[in-house]
């Protein structure tokens, strides 16, 4: 895991750090392109749900409900394209799950993050939830769905922030490099993905020998 400041801007750089520096699109070319592409982004749709999230009392949405709060699309995209390196990191848009979206969307990747404020399965907090007996653990949470089979490691700690996980140096990873008790960690995360890399020599020998 790689460090990051904890500026606000703590998403975007731990994903500058993350993805090659070759090939990207200009939407990502740095921590700033980044966010000024997600506030973008934010539609007058998105912006609805944003506020549904705050009345609902949602973390994160609270800055929607101060008396400074932006009040029109403009001012929220103005918010979202504040840098926390210039602004400090409570006068800045975190990064939510939108920004997720749209960003592992762009790289082509899907994000594995492992969030640590989320409860284990038999923690106290857990077994409160009713998350306990086989329950999916929560900590461990895929955002993004594409079809190239790539994925990027982030660490979620309890201050909100983000971190890249690298594995033999590589931010951008294959399913199929990553050690099978890691990729079990994410329900879902591809049983396709991780077949689709077995040789296919294997399989066509297997299929010969039972016909």
């Amino acid at each position: 895991m790689r460090s990051v400041p904890a500026s606000g801007d703590c998403f975007y750089d731990a994903m500058h750090l993350a993805l090659p520096p070759s090939g990207r699109p200009d939407a990502l070319a740095d921590a700033g392109a980044m966010r000024d592409t997600v506030a973008e982004s934010i539609t007058g749709e998105i912006l609805a749900l944003m506020r549904m999230y705050a009345e609902a009392g949602v973390e994160g949405f609270e800055w929607l409900t101060n008396h400074r709060a932006p009040t029109t699309l403009e001012e929220v995209r103005a918010f979202a394209r504040r840098r926390g390196t210039d602004t400090g990191a409570g006068q800045c848009l975190w990064a939510d799950e939108h920004a997720l979206q749209v960003v592992a969307s762009l790289a082509n990747v899907r994000l594995l993050v492992y969030d640590e404020q989320a409860p284990a399965p038999g923690s106290r907090s857990g077994r409160a939830r009713g998350e306990a007996g086989g329950a999916a653990d929560a900590r461990f949470v895929s955002v993004g769905d594409v079809p190239s089979g790539r994925v990027v490691i982030l660490h979620r700690s309890r201050r909100q922030h983000y971190s890249p996980v690298f594995l033999d140096g590589k931010g951008v990873l294959e399913v199929s490099e990553l050690p099978p008790t890691t990729r079990a960690r994410w329900p879902g995360l591809g049983r396709e993905e991780a077949a689709s890399s077995a040789p296919k020599g294997d399989d066509d020998g297997k299929k010969r020998k039972r016909s």
